[in-house]
């Protein structure tokens, strides 16, 4: 690999962004404190703080924010080794020019919330009792240690399970697990969205498409400079079961979506049942009958094939250009297998597939409305058609929406265009690398299998991949009642026949059993004993920084730092390459411990009890305390692949270095031409990012952004190709589904059809376009229609301004109310609180009385016209009972802004029964835990929960009825040693 040193160039001239402004020639901005926002604090106290600041009483830090999947930069103000203020970061443009939004100030709330786990606790009762004792770090440690080893003896190292939660911070877990010698580690993309994503993973191998309204990003100018570009190019942006107002990770998108529409007369429309806060502020809202999203998406694409005119310029829909071999691969098949349905009878409305009568029938829009949407979308250049979560993410068919979404946006010429849509994972700075250890799975390993020794790859004995979700590639944890209960058995792949148990769980900062299905289902596996009395599951840890539902029946919970106290990276969605650093700004609480250390701690014990069990270890000392001293340490190496992604589009990032080679290094360093570059392996490699670069970039750093990265230029044909960002087979946005072939491939071998695929009728996965109908419809799925009149009402769920389910009992974010999902319909009630004055004395808690209708509460949403049929009123009790007799209590919310005929729930707002959820927990018992009603129905490819497909009947309640029908683990008091007496 040849050294290059090319010609320095000036990578910034924007001395008003200190995120960026990395040369030696660029002047940094004013000082932090003057970049505050000082409007907001009173005038006679600016002066002060500024002094305090000065003299050094103030330290002035960067990180990043988990208080919702957003992970906004912030700067937090700690005094005393307390954290006294948080302030979004305003050095870094990513949240919206540095804003900071109630969630991440509540952040206070949490790091010194009563309800945090204070030490190491150990079960001494039943399995859901709550019945905890403390015990110390090197006990807990221990004893985790020698049963994981017992059980690794047992069944092997593959019965353990780790499930990280969400994404963050999760890469130490996974490195002590894929060192143990199990595969099986996973986190919350499992059952968060997995159908939403499937068409961006089919056709460019990414996940989430967002629209091009992230601005100011850097730019490259014709004269070799980068420059901000703050111009919104956006003209159109359809919201598709996607709420940006509310509760998103694409934070970004909130005031994107604003000044494209000031700025650039955007316009904007969202499609959904519920009438949500981005609906608010769009030009029309369209209340579509749930579950029919992809409906709507094959009538706009029939439409815009059907009556595209290349000619006329008010029937232009289509880019011809775009839809040539070059780019796209399987473009004719695809066609021909969708327009086969076209003459086909839909015996749901007895109407012809995707015509605009037969989608009017089914999404319950008028077909004008229909039309208009159909042929403004492809009229309008450049437009951005987004789906959400609530939409194909949690539908049994979700697949098909988002493969058709995914279509209609290239067909129209608007991926990778500005003010189109982007596919955010292909072009976000990569992070973790060999830190996460997935090369672990690479080593060989030996199982019996029916009598016969079979050597191959760790990574071959996955317990999904190889079981029964061949196709699950973000893996499945909704089905992990039916493994717990039944045990695992490979079917595809060289270890064919091998059985093993999940006898060990590892559960991080998740909570599978409020978010992951139905909860009873849960429990029931989480309870289950063999025939000699032991638990089937034999081993559950949880390790988290709050108290949550599924610790109650762990043996083993262990305190993490809160993420003031821990390092890593963020994972954000950007469309372009940034790095935020989540830098540990205090010392850990209580007995807390940081990832880090708690791997090394397991790692080193596990080492120990290997050694005296089998006489040697899997665990190599060099790979763990050894190698990572530091949390740095181990972040360092997390960063050594930022950002990784390929030189590509227009303008070019970087004009100095090859075109289409893929890029290692900090940005000034790849600019100036301090690089390696390697043309065999198409690299080039420029100074690490580190974690104390980030910190010197006042926590982190970003790369140019270019659009049209699909394509690079040929020098020698002097012509366009496809390949950049695209890393499919066939380097082109791929209308084949050449990702199935792989699994088709694996069930051919093994002559065995999975469960699910034979639910569908599928021997093999479909090579281009399919469908098929979602379950719990009575609208469009004839086996639900007899259950139409019973139960009118159809079920579905929506975010509020929450963590997932974590943050439920911080006093500020429960005393704001959203959409109606969490309203102060509370009773009075005391409770012990952080109490938090910022900027000054911080009281570790306090006991308040509250008065009635002061606390917010999940709430459903019912039409006010349906509300009257059933005489229900704001405030009053009412019961919600699914086909499966299962029942949730609820406080009704009638209003206009939910569509008739539909229950809009909030998730994990209610039924919360862990004390840790503080008032939460209190007012359980009639508050609506929508997991209560799921069906254990999981999506036939990828294993996902179907949140979003239920139907239900009401019925006024009163509380006496209430305590007679719920189950006991709502109605149970819990007293947990520690939790909530801090």
């Amino acid at each position: 690999m040849a050294k290059q040193t090319l010609s320095r160039r000036s990578f910034i001239k924007l001395g008003a962004v200190a995120g960026l402004a990395v040369a030696a020639a660029v002047t940094i901005g004013p000082p932090i404190y003057e970049r505050l926002f000082l409007a907001q604090i009173p005038p006679e106290k600016v002066k002060a703080m500024k002094e305090r600041i000065r003299r050094g009483e103030v330290q002035v830090k960067y990180t990043a924010c988990v208080m919702c999947a957003a992970e906004c930069a912030l700067e937090v103000w700690v005094k005393d080794g307390r954290v006294v203020r948080i302030y979004g970061n305003p050095h870094l443009t990513y949240n919206s020019g540095g804003a900071a939004c109630a969630k991440a100030v509540s952040g206070l709330q949490l790091e010194y919330s009563p309800y945090r786990i204070l030490y190491p606790l150990k079960r001494v009762g039943e399995r859901g009792e709550g019945k905890f004792i403390r015990i110390s770090w090197e006990q807990a440690v221990d004893e985790i240690a020698s049963k994981l080893v017992e059980l690794k003896k047992k069944y092997g190292p593959e019965c353990l399970l780790t499930d990280t939660g969400d994404v963050t911070d999760r890469d130490q877990y996974w490195r002590l697990t894929f060192a143990f010698g199990s595969p099986n580690a996973v986190e919350h993309g499992a059952i968060c969205d997995t159908p939403r994503r499937h068409g961006p993973k089919l056709i460019v191998n990414g996940k989430r498409w967002e629209p091009d309204i992230l601005r100011p990003v850097p730019v490259r100018m014709p004269d070799g400079s980068i420059q901000w570009y703050n111009k919104h190019d956006a003209k159109l942006i359809i919201y598709v079961g996607w709420n940006p107002f509310t509760a998103t990770r694409i934070v970004w998108e909130t005031m994107g979506t604003v000044r494209a529409k000031a700025e650039n007369g955007c316009r904007v429309y969202v499609v959904d049942p519920g009438f949500s806060n981005t609906a608010a502020l769009a030009d029309k809202w369209f209340p579509i009958r749930p579950g029919t999203d992809g409906d709507l998406f094959a009538a706009m694409l029939r439409y815009i094939l059907e009556h595209d005119n290349p000619e006329d310029p008010n029937r232009r829909y289509i880019d011809h250009e775009v839809l040539v071999d070059k780019y796209i691969e399987g473009w004719p098949e695809f066609f021909e297998a969708f327009k086969a349905w076209w003459d086909r009878i839909d015996p749901a409305t007895g109407k012809k597939y995707f015509t605009l009568e037969w989608a009017e029938a089914r999404t319950g829009l008028p077909k004008e409305d229909i039309e208009r949407l159909a042929h403004e979308f492809g009229i309008t250049k450049p437009a951005a058609l987004i789906w959400g979560m609530q939409s194909p993410g949690h539908h049994y068919n979700g697949y098909v929406a988002s493969i058709l979404g995914c279509v209609l946006n290239i067909v129209t010429g608007n991926f990778e265009r500005p003010g189109g849509v982007i596919d955010t994972e292909i072009v976000k700075s990569s992070k973790g690398g060999t830190a996460t250890g997935k090369q672990f799975n690479r080593r060989k390993v030996k199982r019996i299998v029916n009598g016969v020794e079979v050597e191959a790859e760790q990574d071959k004995l996955h317990y999904c991949h190889y079981g029964d979700w061949p196709a699950a590639w973000d893996d499945v944890v909704g089905d992990l009642p039916r493994m717990i209960l039944e045990g695992i058995t490979l079917k595809y792949g060289p270890f064919r026949g091998h059985k093993y148990p999940i006898a060990a769980y590892i559960l991080r900062t998740g909570n599978t059993l409020i978010t992951a299905g139905p909860v009873y289902k849960f429990i029931e596996a989480f309870t289950a004993k063999k025939a000699d009395g032991e638990y089937k599951l034999e081993l559950f840890v949880v390790i988290d920084t709050i108290f949550l539902e599924s610790a109650l029946y762990a043996d083993y919970i262990l305190p993490e730092a809160s993420c003031f106290e821990r390092m890593s990276l963020s994972d954000i969605y950007p469309t372009h390459p940034i790095i935020f650093l989540r830098d540990a700004v205090v010392e850990p609480m209580f007995e807390a411990k940081k990832p880090t250390e708690i791997m090394n701690m397991l790692a080193k014990k596990i080492y120990e009890y290997e050694l005296k069990e089998f006489g040697r270890s899997d665990i190599d000392p060099k790979e763990f305390w050894e190698k990572y001293k530091t949390e740095e340490d181990f972040v360092n190496e997390m960063l050594l692949v930022a950002p990784g992604r390929a030189n590509a589009g227009r303008p070019l990032p970087f004009p100095n270095l090859p075109e289409g080679y893929v890029l290692y290094g900090t940005p000034e360093s790849l600019d100036s031409g301090r690089v390696q570059i390697d043309h065999e392996k198409k690299i080039v490699r420029g100074e690490p990012v580190t974690v104390e670069y980030l910190r010197r970039h006042y926590g982190g750093t970003m790369w140019p952004m270019s659009w049209y990265r699909y394509r690079v230029w040929d020098a020698e044909k002097k012509d366009w190709k496809s390949g950049g960002i695209l890393t499919t087979k066939t380097k082109k946005l791929e209308l084949k589904f050449y990702r199935y072939e792989g699994f088709n491939k694996l069930v051919q071998e093994s002559g065995v059809t999975p469960p699910s695929w034979k639910k569908m009728g599928w021997e093999k996965l479909p090579l281009t376009f399919y469908w098929f109908e979602t379950v719990w419809n009575p609208y469009t799925n004839p086996e639900y229609a007899k259950y139409r009149e019973e139960y009118p009402f159809q079920l579905i769920s929506a975010r509020v301004h929450h963590a997932m389910s974590g943050t439920h009992m911080c006093e500020w974010l429960a005393q704001t109310p959203a959409e109606g999902l969490w309203t102060p319909l509370s009773e009075p009630f005391e409770l012990r609180m952080a109490e938090i004055t910022p900027g000054g004395k911080t009281v570790t808690s306090v006991q308040k009385k509250l008065s009635r209708n002061t606390w917010c509460i999940g709430t459903v949403q019912i039409n006010r016209m349906d509300a009257e049929k059933y005489g229900v009123k704001t405030g009053d009790l009412i019961m919600i009972e699914n086909p499966l007799g299962r029942k949730a209590p609820a406080k009704a919310y009638v209003c206009e802004t939910v569509r008739p005929g539909v229950i809009r729930m909030g998730f994990a707002t209610g039924g919360r029964f862990s004390p840790g959820m503080g008032g939460t927990y209190i007012h359980r018992l009639y508050t609506p835990n929508h997991s209560e009603l799921l069906d254990y129905k999981l999506t036939p490819i990828m294993g996902q929960p179907c949140f979003a497909d239920m139907i239900v009947k009401i019925s006024k309640a009163s509380m006496d009825e209430i305590e007679r029908l719920l189950p006991e683990y709502y109605q149970k008091e819990y007293n947990i040693e520690g939790v909530g007496k801090a």
